[in-house]
């Protein structure tokens, strides 16, 4: 199975930085072909510019780096979300990945009637966050993953079945530690 992996934390001191690579490290020895889409040491640029903008409508990318994103989610089997929770939501990065990358004729059609259909294909996933909140809370807050992102950005562009894994305390080691059993889990 090819996983690929999209993962956003700009330091690499952090929790979710040892998320990643013990994620990155559980897939290899499992034997999955894993390629991995490191949004800061990238140095990926999440806002649109002028050039994007004008070829954005024909599902073009000014953007090659972004051109280059698309065409590692077509190739995937499987793609893992790794990312922390800032301000109830998924950081600013990350919603630059979705603005750019997913864009009208790359991963999704759309017919005479405005029906939307995803064409990644991609029938496994997962996103693995972190921060200090509860999934009980955010959904108070419209749950902007399960919703806006699952439901919403997964669902429109064909990224199908995923899981999602939290971790609501992030500063607890009884916290880390049922977070990191459940993504192993889940890997093995």
């Amino acid at each position: 199975m090819k996983t690929l992996i999209v993962y956003t934390h700009p330091w690499d001191g952090s929790f979710n930085h040892h998320v990643f690579k013990e994620t990155k490290r559980l897939l290899n020895e499992k034997g999955n072909e894993v390629d991995v889409i490191d949004l800061h040491a990238d140095g990926f640029k999440p806002d649109f510019t002028p050039e994007d903008l004008r070829v954005f409508g024909k599902g073009e990318y000014a953007d090659t780096q972004a051109e280059d994103y698309v065409n590692r989610l077509k190739a995937a089997d499987e793609v893992i979300f790794i990312h922390p929770i800032w301000w109830y939501g998924a950081p600013a990065m990350l919603k630059g990945f979705f603005d750019k990358v997913f864009l009208k004729g790359q991963t999704y059609v759309q017919d005479e009637n405005h029906n939307i259909k995803g064409i990644l294909g991609i029938k496994k996933s997962a996103v693995f966050t972190t921060g200090n909140i509860n999934k009980e809370f955010l959904s108070v807050l419209g749950d902007p993953i399960e919703k806006t992102m699952i439901q919403g950005i997964f669902g429109m562009v064909g990224i199908e079945n995923t899981t999602w894994i939290h971790c609501p305390t992030v500063h607890m080691e009884e916290s880390r530690e049922n977070f990191m059993k459940e993504i192993n889990e889940y890997l093995v």
